[in-house]
């Protein structure tokens, strides 16, 4: 697999973390003999479209000469120090390799995905159900919230369809565009009475990484 090859310019003591779940040690018990430790948690990614910091630690080997090297599929920059940053394309696998000096190449391979599916809310707070009139006249539009991700990453409500039912018949349907209320549907919100139902649907974020966007399951609420 062709590689792409980033050489240190100065001797950097490290080592490396992927989100904090993956550690890899490049290092030696004998300063005459480089040696590679791999240790590795069972959430070793890296997500494709955000910055994907990481420390490399290299010892043994002059700083001349340690290269490290990604698959095509990965890009690495360093920021200082021993930080990096690593930009993932494509989902799958992706490696690093560092090398250089008597210390032979020893590769760290990391499963590369998409960034999660986030979750649509209303107002980044209601599921569907039930929900009081005035609660639901005070939010402002939809929101898509990443759960369970140790990362300050967002993602963009692109648009979504709103459907007002009253005693099972339909009083407006529209779309919306982007994540807040547009004019055209604050007064849909606004007539809400107790028993209505407000139906959001087709509901179309974009996550880093996302050349399109993607759909998210629909939210229901019935106005008590």
């Amino acid at each position: 697999m062709a590689s792409k090859t980033l050489n240190l310019r100065r001797f950097v003591p490290g080592l490396l973390f992927g989100w904090a779940t993956a550690a890899l040690f490049a290092f030696t018990f004998h300063f005459e003999e480089p040696a590679c430790v791999i240790a590795l948690d069972r959430m070793n990614i890296l997500y494709c479209g955000v910055d994907n910091p990481v420390s490399i630690l290299v010892r043994g080997v002059p700083e001349a000469d340690v290269r490290i090297e990604t698959s095509d599929n990965l890009t690495i920059k360093k920021d200082r120090n021993l930080y990096y940053t690593v930009r993932a394309g494509t989902p799958g696998e992706g490696s690093i390799t560092v090398s250089g000096g008597n210390l032979k190449p020893v590769t760290f391979r990391y499963r590369v995905k998409r960034f999660p599916d986030p979750v649509p809310r209303l107002g980044a707070r209601y599921r569907s159900g039930t929900i009081g009139n005035g609660e639901f006249k005070a939010q402002a539009g939809l929101a898509a919230i990443v759960e369970n991700l140790d990362i300050d990453v967002r993602c963009e409500t692109v648009s979504y369809n709103l459907i007002h039912l009253r005693k099972g018949q339909m009083l407006a349907e529209v779309t919306n565009h982007g994540a807040r209320y547009e004019a055209v549907v604050q007064p849909i919100i606004d007539a809400a009475r107790p028993g209505d139902t407000y139906i959001f649907e087709d509901i179309k974020v974009r996550c880093p990484g996302d050349s399109v966007a993607r759909p998210l399951e629909s939210l229901t609420f019935v106005i008590k």
